[in-house]
């Protein structure tokens, strides 16, 4: 069962979960989730959330500034068709073809395969993202069918496609 702790204001969950270490994370909606490994006790929970404030807060800032689930739903149509140009296109390129894929608001990856299903899936918020970003990405996930891992094939199978793919992925981490 989830407990809450307000410090300096801020309210904050701690979830306790079988998990090895504390984590502290900020949600775009602004709620504050702490996991907290079963064997850690709930004043150190608190003590690590209290020298995190700082953090919290910076992220909290960060989440207010960006816009809501709403903006993105409706800039959905506009994204899918993107990729329903530029998908095909990478398929030829590179001979690797999924079976389906679809758009999602996630808020930490830009995209994600299930190698086995052959099924990308890709982050709503690359509407607002350059189309070589989006390029970047649906050639990053189309590759995963062929490699799981980010090793040296994979980087290689990359660098093959796109010269300049780390071009388009420190844009994206920025």
């Amino acid at each position: 069962m989830a407990k809450f702790v307000s410090i300096n204001g801020i309210e904050i969950e701690l979830k306790k979960k079988k998990t090895k270490s504390l984590h502290l994370y900020v949600r775009q909606d602004g709620s504050v989730i702490l996991s907290v490994p079963y064997r850690v006790r709930e004043a150190d929970a608190i003590r690590f959330a209290r020298s995190n404030i700082a953090w919290i807060e910076k992220q909290k800032n960060k989440m207010a500034e960006l816009p809501g689930k709403e903006y993105y739903v409706a800039r959905k149509a506009e994204l899918d068709a993107k990729i329903s140009q530029l998908l095909p296109i990478w398929e030829d390129k590179t001979g690797l073809k999924c079976d389906s894929w679809h758009t999602r608001y996630m808020t930490s990856r830009w995209g994600s395969c299930i190698p086995d299903k052959k099924r990308l899936c890709f982050n709503l918020q690359l509407v607002d993202k350059p189309q070589e970003c989006l390029e970047y990405v649906i050639l990053h996930e189309l590759v995963h069918l062929k490699y799981m891992g980010h090793g040296e094939d994979f980087k290689y199978e990359l660098g093959r496609y796109m010269p300049d793919w780390k071009r388009f992925r420190s844009m994206l981490r920025n």
